[in-house]
């Protein structure tokens, strides 16, 4: 038996929420309402999700655990940090079914990525704490923590807002220190927790170190460059890459040569050995998706144009 994780479909996601109804988003909006506004954040390209799975299942369940996060405009983290008020993830699926969504914007991102950060709030984190033993439910913490620092490395992360209203999920958070209550409604059973750069250092083994240490790009890859990238992370082949890209192999090709330049003229020191012009193809692109998978900050939106820490 072991514990995997995977992105979430929809399928995936209909099923998790039925863990910890709670907080299914729908305190505001009907639950009609609240089921498309998951389906629009499926398609949002800051939507982060991760099924828990064990092979095979556990007491007749395969899915264990599921966590999800998005983006949110730094003016709905301070607003709602400034006057904290349970039901967030209700607010956000409110504001898609509005048509004014509190999330954030790619162009958004790469200003807030060369500037004072991004900020990240879980929607959904929970298992089946019922069914797990002690052991089982520490693979259980670790992954699901793991993958939402696999996630969101590479980000320049400000702050992390997470609402608990479940038992197992405040032992966590009360646990790993790096998560500090803001606010607790105790007729609700629920707290609101946020992470920043001060509490994740305070603690030095901590995942949130990962997640606040930050170093920008240095390749500057274009936007169809990093769903290329992060697409061949995936494991697509170039016919794969082609169709998921809706592009032509020939284009799929071309855009693998435009990353190699990119590199040999941003950074000389990658090309080495197999990664010259004799090289072959297959092995300059590993050569490239092992370099891109330890900076995962070359893959995420970046503004260039303004300046950042480093030259204040």
């Amino acid at each position: 038996m072991f514990l995997t994780w995977r992105p979430a479909g929809w399928g995936d996601l209909e099923q998790g929420l039925g863990i910890q109804p709670k907080l299914w988003g729908d305190a505001l909006v009907s639950n009609e309402a609240a089921i498309r506004g998951w389906k629009q954040l499926l398609r949002n390209p800051f939507f982060a999700s991760a099924v828990l799975e064990y092979i095979p299942s556990v007491h007749g369940h395969r899915m264990i655990g599921l966590g999800a996060s998005v983006l949110v405009s730094t003016a709905f983290a301070d607003a709602e940090l400034a006057d904290p008020r349970p039901d967030l993830n209700s607010r956000v699926i409110a504001s898609i079914h509005s048509g004014k969504p509190v999330l954030t914007t790619p162009k958004e991102v790469a200003n807030a990525n060369a500037g004072e950060g991004v900020d990240v709030l879980v929607l959904y984190g929970t298992w089946r704490d019922e069914i797990l033993g002690s052991e089982e439910r520490h693979e259980v913490q670790t992954l699901l923590a793991s993958s939402f620092t696999e996630w969101h490395a590479g980000y320049r992360v400000r702050r992390i807002i997470h609402e608990t209203t479940d038992t197992p999920a405040k032992e966590f958070h009360q646990r790993s220190l790096v998560y500090r209550p803001i606010a607790e409604f105790p007729h609700l059973g629920r707290v609101i927790y946020l992470m920043t750069y001060e509490s994740a250092k305070s603690v030095p083994a901590s995942l949130g170190n990962i997640l606040f240490s930050y170093q920008p790009p240095v390749l500057g890859f274009r936007k169809s460059d990093r769903q290329l990238l992060l697409a061949a992370l995936r494991g697509a082949t170039d016919q794969g890459l082609a169709t998921e890209l809706g592009v032509t192999l020939s284009a799929v090709k071309g855009r693998w040569r435009s990353i190699f330049m990119r590199i040999e003229e941003a950074k000389p020191s990658l090309v080495t050995d197999v990664f010259d012009h004799e090289g072959r193809g297959a092995q300059k692109r590993h050569k490239v998706l092992a370099y891109v998978r330890s900076h995962p900050e070359e893959l995420r939106p970046y503004n260039r144009k303004i300046k950042t820490h480093a030259e204040d």
